[in-house]
């Protein structure tokens, strides 16, 4: 299977990826994009083609997952700062779990069944709004001259104007 960028096609996601992005795949295919919830059926233009896989964002969501909510930030799709909002806090949990075990296996060489053994339940928040442990608040000027001050869109250094 061969995409072409801006190609739109349809995709169940079954993973997340490091960043927080959907993985699925395509008639073997795999697709990482961007502001899918695991368990979505979305519609994904394709952005990126490589080799054996692409990148893409959802277009549409075509049936949402059970882990999908209503991010509460109006700002979640452009900054670059909360790619998870869109997945429910417990499946967040989940996501951040598996990644440090993961990581543990994979990068840090440990065994898995120590790992297993060893490693205790993540500990959620009572009150996962409202925190952050780092933040960057840029100040430029917008395409009119105004002053703006917000957060850095995903890998970019364009600011996404904050009205919080």
């Amino acid at each position: 299977m061969t995409f072409q960028k801006n190609e739109i096609t349809t995709v169940k996601i079954d993973d997340i990826g490091a960043e927080g992005e959907g993985i699925g795949k395509v008639e073997g295919f795999t697709l990482f994009v961007k502001d899918a919830v695991v368990g979505d059926l979305v519609e994904a233009r394709i952005v990126k083609v490589k080799k054996n896989y692409a990148y893409a964002r959802v277009e549409k969501v075509v049936t949402p997952s059970p882990f999908r909510v209503e991010p509460r930030c109006a700002y979640h799709r452009q900054c670059g700062g909360c790619q998870l909002q869109a997945l429910s806090y417990e499946k967040q949990l989940q996501f951040k779990q598996d990644k440090i075990r993961n990581n543990l296996i994979r990068l840090g060489g440990f065994d898995k069944d120590v790992v297993d053994e060893k490693m205790e339940p993540i500990i959620g928040m009572e009150e996962p709004w409202h925190y952050r442990n780092k933040a960057q608040y840029p100040v430029g000027r917008d395409k009119e001259g105004n002053i703006v001050t917000g957060f850095y869109a995903g890998r970019t250094h364009s600011i996404i104007a904050n009205t919080y």
